[in-house]
């Protein structure tokens, strides 16, 4: 997208009202995408998946497979949810995607909701391509989801606590997820407090939790800058950026405009094809096809909502 307007441009261009033309190819787009991930990401069904034996995922299977019991039932189990989690994350970044389609076309126009709903998306793709990050070992795989686990479990624990149940009930989980890495013998890290920071599987390390905007910024493309940051302002209810939509408003009420209705799609767009990509590497699929359509018909929308928005 470089190619077609200098990095940020796009959302600059779009300081004008949120029109039904242009909602409606935002839709489009993201409907058409959301389809393509839909048959893309289901690659666990197909035959290329069982039959590519040399795939990076039965790599790890067959790794696992080469340790003795009980280790090597506990550590499949812990690799079995691994992949559950990253598609459970995927399903619901796809989720929020249909319910960014609805958002859009609302009347009176949306004002900050398109930047929240697409920064779900980019934060469940993001967990998924942690997860399943072709680029790292089994075991740099196995710790990281270690910490997301116990991470959760924790959270799950403040939960229960704050719903008052008893702290014996309320740490149930957090008490089953510290067994089940202590059969498969992760290690645990530790902070200067003494506090759990993390594991270890062999030499292999990751932290307890994702660092979504270190993450971000490593993965998601270089047509789309600090996508993150860029949704944080909205997300977060924050007056220095959505004080914008009163001013634009005239000072009564809130105005939506095209930008963030822009911003939201586009960084949706590239949330997808990071995840596809990172899938399809793992799992062994060839999504070559799929990316490439993405690419062009994410030019092609570009130019038709420049188009549409200045009147040209």
């Amino acid at each position: 997208m470089n190619d077609v307007m200098p990095e940020g441009e796009a959302i600059r261009l779009f300081t004008v009202p949120i029109t039904d033309d242009l909602a409606e190819e935002a839709v489009a787009i993201l409907t058409r995408f959301r389809e393509l991930a839909d048959s893309a990401l289901r690659v666990e069904d197909t035959e290329a998946f069982h039959q590519n034996t040399d795939s990076l995922f039965w790599k790890e299977v067959a790794e696992l497979d080469g340790l003795g019991e009980p280790l090597r039932s506990e550590r499949r189990r812990l690799h079995g949810l691994l992949i559950e989690t990253a598609n459970l994350t995927k399903d619901n970044a796809l989720d929020h995607v249909r319910a960014l389609e609805h958002d859009i076309v609302m009347q009176p126009p949306p004002v900050w909701s398109p930047l929240t709903l697409s920064r779900v998306v980019l934060e469940g793709v993001l967990f998924s391509e942690y997860l399943i990050d072709p680029t790292i070992p089994l075991n740099r795989r196995l710790a990281r989801l270690a910490g997301m686990w116990r991470t959760d479990a924790t959270y799950a624990l403040k939960q229960a606590e704050a719903h008052g149940q008893e702290p014996a009930e309320a740490g149930q989980m957090l008490a089953y997820v510290e067994d089940a890495l202590q059969k498969c013998q992760a290690v645990e890290r530790h902070d200067r407090r003494g506090k759990v920071s993390g594991y270890s599987f062999g030499s292999e390390s990751a932290a307890l939790d994702i660092n979504i905007t270190e993450r971000a910024t490593k993965v998601m493309p270089d047509w789309l800058p600090a996508p993150y940051r860029l949704t944080s302002g909205a997300s977060h209810n924050r007056p220095w950026m959505i004080g914008r939509a009163k001013d634009l408003a005239g000072g009564d009420g809130l105005a939506g405009e095209a930008a963030t209705v822009m911003a939201a799609v586009m960084t949706v767009l590239g949330s997808i094809e990071v995840v596809i990509g990172a899938f399809g590497e793992y799992f062994g699929v060839d999504v070559s096809e799929e990316l490439e359509q993405m690419e062009e018909e994410r030019v092609a929308f570009l130019y038709r909502a420049i188009a549409i928005a200045h009147g040209s």
